[in-house]
C-alpha cells in the first residue's frame, strides 16, 4: 500500500502545483503524509456530513476539489462546527489533500470533464490566466441548437432541479460553447474575445450579468455544484493508478450532497 506521499505525487503529475492560482490554498490541507493509506475516498467538498461520511467507512485519506481551509481558524472552538470538524478528522487519523485550481487547469482535469459530459466537440482550450495557462475550455455541438435547448440539455446531462439563463434571446441557435467550472464569471470578455455563443459557468454576480447582457453574451449559471463531477473521475483515476502501482487501495466515492442550494 502506498503512504500520503506517493499518493499525492501521482495527483500532482496528475495536477501539477504550478497550474494553481495564486493564493489558492490546494495541496494538504491536514494530517499526516506519512502514513500509509488503505481506503480513499473521493469528493467535491469536505463538510461535516461528508467527515463522518469517512469515519463511518474507516477512510485513511480524503482527496477533494475544494481546499477545506480558505480561511484560517482563528480559535479552536469545537462548538463550532467547522473546527468540529477538523477534530474529528484529526482524532481519526484522516489525511485530507486538495487539487483545486490546478485540476481547473490541467490537461483531462475538470474542464475537460465538464465539456466532455456535455458532448462538445473539438475542443480546444481558452481563457488564459496571469500565467498564460488556460482555464476553460469551448468546443462545438454535433448541430446548432437554441439557447433555451441548450440550457435544458445542461439541466438534463448535470441533473439539475434548476439554473439561471442570461440572455436576450433564448430562441438564437448556437454551437459554439465554452465551459469554465466554478466562478467563471469574471472571464466572460476571454468568451466574447474567442466569439463563444454561449458561456456555462456558476456563480455570476448580478451586476456581472449585466454587463453580460449589454454585450449579447449569453450565459447559462448550472451553479457551482456541477464540479461534482470531480468525484466519479478521481475515483475512476485513482483505481488506475492503484492497478498500475499494485497498490490494492479501496476508493470510494462520497455519496454525501454537499449541494447547499435548493430550488423551489
Amino acid at each position: 500500500m502506498p503512504n500520503g506521499y506517493e499518493l499525492v505525487q501521482k495527483i500532482e503529475e496528475y495536477a501539477p502545483l504550478s497550474l494553481k492560482m495564486q493564493h489558492d490554498p490546494t495541496g494538504l490541507q491536514l494530517g499526516n503524509l506519512n502514513q500509509p493509506v488503505r481506503r480513499v475516498m473521493t469528493t467535491l467538498d469536505v463538510r461535516p456530513e461528508v467527515v463522518q461520511e469517512a469515519i463511518e467507512q474507516k477512510v485513511d485519506f480524503i482527496f477533494a476539489h475544494h481546499p477545506v481551509m480558505f480561511h484560517p481558524a482563528h480559535n479552536l472552538d469545537t462548538t463550532n462546527p467547522q473546527n468540529q470538524m477538523y477534530a474529528d478528522l484529526l482524532s481519526h487519523q484522516i489525511t485530507v489533500y486538495a487539487a483545486h485550481t490546478n485540476m481547473d487547469k490541467a490537461v483531462k482535469g475538470m474542464n475537460d470533464w465538464l465539456a466532455q459530459q456535455l458532448q462538445l466537440q473539438q475542443v480546444q482550450t481558452f481563457c488564459l490566466d496571469q500565467d498564460k495557462i488556460p482555464l476553460g475550455r469551448w468546443g462545438t455541438l454535433s448541430q446548432a441548437i437554441s439557447v433555451l435547448e441548450l440550457a435544458n440539455k445542461v439541466k438534463q446531462q448535470f441533473a439539475l432541479t434548476g439554473l439561471r439563463l442570461i440572455s436576450n434571446n433564448p430562441q438564437m441557435l448556437v454551437q459554439k460553447i465554452g465551459i469554465i467550472g466554478g466562478d467563471g464569471g469574471k472571464f466572460y470578455p476571454q468568451a466574447l474575445a474567442n466569439g463563444l455563443d454561449v458561456l456555462i459557468t456558476g456563480d455570476v454576480y448580478y451586476h456581472t450579468a449585466h454587463d453580460m447582457l449589454a454585450a449579447n453574451l449569453n450565459v447559462i449559471d448550472p451553479g457551482h455544484h456541477i464540479e461534482a463531477i470531480f468525484i466519479a473521475e478521481t475515483k475512476s483515476l485513482l483505481e488506475q493508478w492503484s492497478q498500475a502501482n499494485n497498490w490494492n487501495l479501496t476508493v470510494l466515492a462520497s455519496q454525501s450532497n454537499t449541494e447547499p442550494f435548493k430550488f423551489i
